[in-house]
């Protein structure tokens, strides 16, 4: 899939988080997409990926990386309403990771 754009939400318990938006096979007719949520771990030198909203696996679903069991929660949306669901509840979305990552 092809990186479409991605922008800064904002600091989170000194971590600067971000969305990234990439989907196939162009922005202009999105069939496949991924919508997520992730900071850079400066100290492990990789990306951390919290939540994400994907159509992989040929249904559209809400992967919840924050939680260790990690369940999969079908959706009925397309990538503009993935994209507002993730922007709109990112802290919370944090919150949550760091209560599961002993942070």
């Amino acid at each position: 899939m092809e990186r479409f754009y991605s922008y800064k939400l904002g600091t989170h318990a000194d971590r600067e988080y971000s969305l990234s938006v990439s989907g196939a096979p162009d922005i202009n007719d999105v069939v496949k997409f991924a919508v997520t949520i992730h900071y850079y771990d400066t100290d492990a030198d990789e990306t951390v990926e919290i939540a994400r909203i994907d159509t992989a696996h040929g249904v559209t679903h809400f992967d919840k990386l924050f939680r260790r069991d990690q369940p999969k929660e079908r959706l009925d949306i397309a990538h503009p309403e993935a994209e507002k669901r993730l922007r709109e509840n990112w802290r919370q979305y944090a919150r949550s990771y760091d209560r599961t990552h002993g942070n």
